[in-house]
């Protein structure tokens, strides 16, 4: 698939944005009250919260540029459930990889891609929304309203989906990249 300047380089911010938080994430600290708040793991959180600002930012950018078409093949490519032949192509883009036992060019899958595409950009949003939330919720201290603990909840949560998705995608797209399909060259190329 031929990506537009603007898609590709909104990519490659949100996906190393996100990389580098999930990465943080793994020796970060959380602030709790009463608690000293120093070291690696205290400025590693920092790190968290300001690349978390950067990847909001990014994805503000990205839903004004599918709700103003600036996005190749609209909103309905990247989130096909409500209608019936878009589904119908899924599956179909399945079964013909299924039954031929192999992996096609992301040329000839564009369905499947883009649904992909959309529940990373959904999964994405979901957790910069939910520590949006907690970077003004939460005071300095650590200390948090019962509400602002709920959505810290659904923030780990869905960390954990973002990390399989991420896993998932990065595998999948390195196979392609393997299998000569040329997809991180494609995406990764931010040059005109």
């Amino acid at each position: 698939m031929k990506y537009n300047p603007m898609t590709r380089w909104l990519h490659a911010g949100i996906a190393l944005g996100v990389s580098t938080q999930l990465i943080v994430s793994l020796m970060m600290d959380i602030p709790k009250p009463g608690r000293p708040f120093i070291g690696l793991g205290a400025a590693a959180f920092e790190v968290h919260e300001i690349t978390g600002m950067v990847v909001m930012v990014l994805l503000l950018l990205h839903w004004l540029a599918l709700f103003f078409n600036h996005i190749p093949l609209g909103l309905g490519h990247l989130f096909p459930w409500f209608s019936k032949h878009r589904l119908c192509s899924i599956i179909s883009e399945i079964k013909r990889q299924w039954t031929q036992h192999r992996l096609n060019d992301t040329q000839q899958t564009r369905s499947l891609a883009g649904a992909i595409h959309g529940l990373g950009l959904l999964v994405t949003t979901l957790m910069a929304i939910t520590g949006t939330v907690l970077y003004f919720g939460m005071a300095e201290s650590g200390a948090m309203s019962p509400l602002v603990k709920d959505i810290k909840e659904a923030h780990e949560l869905a960390s954990n989906l973002l990390w399989a998705y991420l896993i998932g995608h990065a595998g999948i797209a390195v196979l392609h990249q393997w299998l000569g399909h040329r997809t991180l060259s494609e995406m990764f190329h931010l040059g005109k």
